[in-house]
């Protein structure tokens, strides 16, 4: 049996904590699975800024390092992890066997005349902020995951344009350069997601080696709402089709 190594990654404006019941998941199916705190997130770092792209490749190569004993490995990432992970990838800097990702943040709601003026701003004032979209009405149908995400003291409400122009820039690179995505992928998307609509995920959906699952009555979150279960047993059941468990 092939010895299995998964690496767990967190979305925008939050952290690695709140994916720790999909960490223990993995777990309970044989998988050795961690996460870590993106740049620009979690406690030891400036929340809510980044000063180049750079150092999301820095960081999640030196994450993914931790698999190289694994015989094989998998991504499994949330939204803003999904981007960093997939320009990691198509920038060569890691080499996962499998891929999940739950709503690709490959474009997004934020207002484009925000987003227009985040490349110019970046450069006259990196450190000026822009809200964040998450909204109580958007995130999650589960009242109990939207409450604690609004009193959790590591969830921030904003981030610099400089942070912002990274995105977009990478936005941009992985939809020129999504069909270089080679690896088997599991890409779940809810229908009602009024965070990264699910037309981020028109294009990667279209790729042979990906399955693309709409995830009806959901918002954002997939994993964090009634639909867990049901998302849960399709991840399950893609394991069982690449012959994972």
């Amino acid at each position: 049996m092939s010895n299995f190594g998964a690496l767990v990654l967190h979305g925008l404006f939050e952290h690695k904590g709140r994916h720790k019941d999909n960490v223990a998941w993995l777990e309970k199916l044989g998988i050795e699975a961690f996460s870590f705190n993106l740049p620009g997130h979690g406690e030891l770092n400036e929340k809510g800024h980044i000063e180049s792209w750079e150092e999301n490749l820095t960081a999640i190569s030196s994450a993914f390092s931790e698999l190289e004993k694994k015989d094989k490995t998998i991504i499994f990432a949330h939204s803003y992890g999904s981007l960093v992970s997939v320009s990691a990838i198509l920038r060569n800097r890691i080499k996962p066997d499998y891929l999940i990702l739950s709503a690709p943040h490959f474009d997004d709601y934020y207002p484009k005349f925000i987003k227009n003026m985040s490349g110019g701003l970046s450069k006259i004032f990196p450190k000026l902020r822009a809200p964040s979209p998450v909204t109580k009405k958007n995130l999650s149908t589960d009242i109990e995951t939207v409450e604690n995400y609004f009193n959790d003291p590591l969830v921030f409400r904003s981030l610099t344009f400089k942070f912002g122009s990274e995105i977009n820039n990478e936005q941009k690179f992985v939809n020129e350069n999504i069909q270089n995505l080679k690896i088997p992928t599991l890409v779940l998307h809810g229908s009602g997601d009024k965070i990264v609509p699910v037309k981020a995920s028109s294009k990667i959906s279209k790729l042979e080696n990906v399955k693309f699952i709409k995830v009806e009555n959901s918002k954002h979150e997939i994993l964090n709402q009634d639909t867990r279960t049901f998302v849960l047993s399709e991840i399950h059941q893609w394991f069982r089709e690449q012959k994972i468990i």
